[in-house]
């Protein structure tokens, strides 16, 4: 029985890649629209970091960025930033990502610590 519920869900679940750079993606599980950002593990695997729903994402050498519409209300947006050296699998979102932050307070983080762009919206 339980490989049968099992097998259902593996055939159930469908997820993608929307953007994909060096270890990091953005991907999707089941709903197309809710984009997370996380730590590619490799054979499809990724550890969270910012949840959905993503909707723009920045990196340069030293940062990554990431831009959300909290629980999907998208008259409503919260900034994150992360330092990459410091991320690894064995670190939880909430160990290396700092945020939410207003628009307001991101970007005077940005100019004060020199996030980088936008590298792509969704």
């Amino acid at each position: 029985m339980l490989l049968v519920i099992a097998a259902a869900c593996l055939t159930a679940c469908d997820s993608g890649t929307k953007w994909k750079n060096g270890k990091y993606e953005v991907y999707w599980i089941d709903v197309s629209s809710d984009l997370t950002l996380g730590l590619a593990l490799g054979n499809g695997v990724a550890i969270g970091r910012v949840m959905p729903q993503v909707y723009a994402v920045g990196e340069d050498d030293t940062w990554i960025v990431a831009a959300q519409h909290p629980n999907g209300d998208k008259s409503k947006s919260q900034f994150y930033y992360f330092p990459k050296a410091e991320d690894h699998e064995h670190k939880n979102a909430n160990e290396i990502v700092l945020g939410p932050f207003t628009e307001t307070e991101f970007e005077k983080l940005k100019t004060e610590l020199d996030l980088p762009d936008w590298s792509k919206r969704f």
